[in-house]
């Protein structure tokens, strides 16, 4: 397979962009859904749900705004969101640029890697806001909360650190979601790739050498791969990713939403400090600094998953998996169809315009020269 050439980076910006208004559209109600039902029960809150489907059923029946409840928060978030997916998608490009040469799973790694990195400083603070708004009806029955009046929820309780509580954890939770869904990804597309070559007769040529070595050339996989294979690739792999890292995004969602509720890092008056915890398999760990004023109680991923085990058992650890795997496999196929569709657009107008600047030289020059032979006639 030959190497395309790299496209540019404002190719990436506006394919991650576009697919984040597209995919948060879809997705953005059962995300919510999820969120209720790895929230409900914790901190002495109501069970409210059965399952995924009462969930849904509930919030349609119940909430005064009917379907408008699943959305509650969204076109705040939806500004957030465009930019950090803008982050992630430049780190996978970037990841790709820099990978092993070779190829292979080395470079489907390297790109998971980098693009993660690059994201997750946006999508944290992203998360927690969202994740706030959508849990208030499960926190507080009856309030509801703006993407702004979360925000400054936030920051009152443990100023701008706040925001970046569970980030060890939620690293924990993409980090391995990442490197597994591309790893996939990337293979699946490979797998259709070489599919698509063998039904593309004359799609392989074959050249011969000085020293008469036969030497294959393969056309770029973008301009071979059909756009059905990005939606069912993306899908299968992303909802393979969700179901091996669901454990972890149950407790990073815990995390995020119950350190703000019970003050899990709240600041004292006159003195700052800071709280993090990493969560994967189990392992955690918090630094804060003290002053003056109340000690802050300080949540860990290591006490929310013993409080999970001892509350619910195993069970708990898979709630809400439904709903997740619903949001994250329908996400990705929308968000990585939208994306690659773009970018090939984008790719092939790149493409078009050194012809149609060719086309419009040679009409200026045909042009002069009628302009010329008029001139020598009169």
């Amino acid at each position: 397979m030959d190497a395309a050439p790299p496209t540019p980076a404002w190719h990436a910006l506006a394919a991650g962009g576009s697919s984040a208004v597209v995919s948060r559209l879809v997705t953005y109600p059962p995300d919510t859904v999820k969120a209720r039902l790895q929230v409900q029960g914790a901190g002495g809150t109501a069970m409210m749900y059965r399952s995924t489907l009462d969930a849904f059923a509930q919030m349609a029946r119940r909430e005064a705004s009917g379907v408008g409840g699943f959305y509650r928060g969204f076109g705040g978030i939806l500004l957030t969101v465009i930019p950090a997916n803008m982050c992630y998608f430049s780190g996978y490009e970037f990841g790709k640029r820099i990978a092993p040469a070779s190829g292979g799973l080395a470079a489907d790694l390297t790109a998971a890697l980098v693009a993660q990195t690059i994201a997750g400083v946006a999508f944290c603070p992203i998360d927690i806001v969202k994740q706030r708004v959508q849990t208030q009806q499960v926190l507080a029955p009856g309030t509801h909360i703006s993407p702004l009046a979360a925000v400054r929820q936030v920051y009152s309780a443990a100023g701008l650190p706040g925001f970046f509580k569970g980030y060890g954890a939620m690293n924990a939770l993409w980090l391995p979601w990442n490197l597994i869904y591309i790893s996939l990804y990337e293979a699946a597309k490979r797998r259709v790739y070489y599919w698509q070559l063998g039904r593309l007769p004359g799609a392989v040529t074959h050249t011969q050498t000085v020293d008469g070595v036969s030497v294959r050339s393969y056309p770029p996989m973008q301009q071979v791969l059909p756009l059905w294979s990005f939606p069912v690739c993306s899908a299968i792999c992303s909802a393979s990713a969700s179901v091996c890292t669901h454990p972890i995004d149950v407790v990073k969602t815990r995390l995020q939403v119950l350190s703000n509720r019970l003050g899990g890092a709240s600041r004292a008056a006159g003195a700052g400090g800071t709280a993090g915890a990493a969560g994967a398999a189990g392992a955690a760990g918090a630094a804060g600094g003290g002053g003056a004023g109340p000690a802050a109680q300080r949540l860990t991923a290591w006490q929310v998953c013993r409080q999970l085990h001892a509350e619910e058992g195993l069970r708990g650890f898979s709630r809400g998996m439904g709903a997740r795997v619903a949001t994250m496999s329908t996400g990705s196929a929308v968000t990585w169809l939208t994306y690659e569709s773009v970018k090939r657009g984008l790719t092939r107008w790149d493409q078009q315009q050194p012809q149609q600047q060719q086309q419009g030289l040679a009409s200026g020059s045909q042009l002069q020269g009628r302009a010329a032979a008029v001139e020598a006639t009169q």
